[in-house]
């Protein structure tokens, strides 16, 4: 059964051209996931997890904010992840995108 999370990655892969999207807990537990099949969700979900956790204990020792998004840039791809805080401050999940770079730089704004 397709959960309407899934729905909505699928919306989301098909209008941001990703190959990916995945929505899973801040420990890495993928809750969701629409990729292609060459894609492993739980590999981007586990490094998601890794370096948020890493730039969450780098915040706390620079006294820097929460964060709020993270961008990975390969040769020929990008990661971009964004880290979803509830407003209890405990839960916390990651919302991350695999796609092909753009032909331009029009991702930068972002």
């Amino acid at each position: 059964m397709v959960s309407r999370l899934e729905l909505v990655l699928k919306e989301l892969n098909e209008n941001g051209n990703f190959r990916a999207s995945l929505f899973a807990t801040s420990s890495g537990l993928v809750l969701a996931s629409q990729k292609e099949e060459d894609i492993d969700e739980r590999v981007v979900a586990a490094m998601g997890s890794l370096l948020s956790d890493s730039a969450y204990k780098a915040a706390e020792e620079l006294k820097l904010s929460d964060i709020q998004s993270m961008r990975i840039k390969y040769m020929e791809d990008y990661i971009i992840m964004r880290n979803i805080i509830l407003s209890n401050k405990k839960n916390q999940f990651l919302l991350a995108v695999l796609t092909k770079l753009p032909e331009n730089d029009e991702v930068e704004r972002y």
